[in-house]
């Protein structure tokens, strides 16, 4: 069972998409991989890759410290179990083992931190990757369709019309 954790330096990072790498270890708490995280320079889509990276890298459990409810329920609804800890100074092989620690398990988006910008990002139709929701020149784009094709999607997953999308 492979578990990912966000560190920033040696230490579990104080909010998950704000990591400097995700920490992947195996069931024994031997880490097997470290990755830069996708989320530092690109906005709403590089969240994204993030929760694709998880998937990637076969991640069953993701532990973090703080998390937005807007991601929370990202992993929730890919079926990720994810555990929160309260101390950031664990090393992360103690991390890998949830049972072992005093790890929270978290099962609702609810649980996660609510956003103060989330309400004003909805109402203003944008993200802060500097575009409205209803545009579909100008950013990055990502997504599959169901058959595996490219499809044009905008950082907030509404499909956009038009071929003004770059896949990423």
């Amino acid at each position: 069972m492979i578990t990912a954790i966000p560190m920033t330096e040696d230490r579990v990072a104080s909010h998950f998409t704000k990591a400097d790498c995700l920490v992947f270890l195996d069931e024994r708490g031997v880490e097997i991989n470290r990755i830069d995280n996708p989320a530092l320079a690109a906005n709403c889509a590089g969240k994204q890759q993030m929760v694709d990276l998880l998937a990637e890298q076969q991640v069953q459990r993701v532990v973090v410290r703080n998390i937005g409810e807007q991601m929370l329920g990202k992993l929730l609804v890919r079926q990720f179990a994810v555990y929160q800890t309260r101390c950031g100074r664990r090393l992360a092989s103690e991390l890998a083992d949830p049972l072992a620690t005093d790890l929270l398990r978290l099962s609702q988006a609810s649980q996660g931190r609510q956003s103060l910008n989330h309400e004003a990002k909805t109402k203003s139709g944008g993200c802060g990757c500097h575009h409205k929701a209803s545009e579909s020149a100008g950013h990055s784009c990502h997504g599959h369709d169901s058959g595996g094709q490219k499809s044009a999607h905008c950082c907030h997953g509404k499909k956009q019309a038009g071929t003004g999308c770059q896949a990423s």
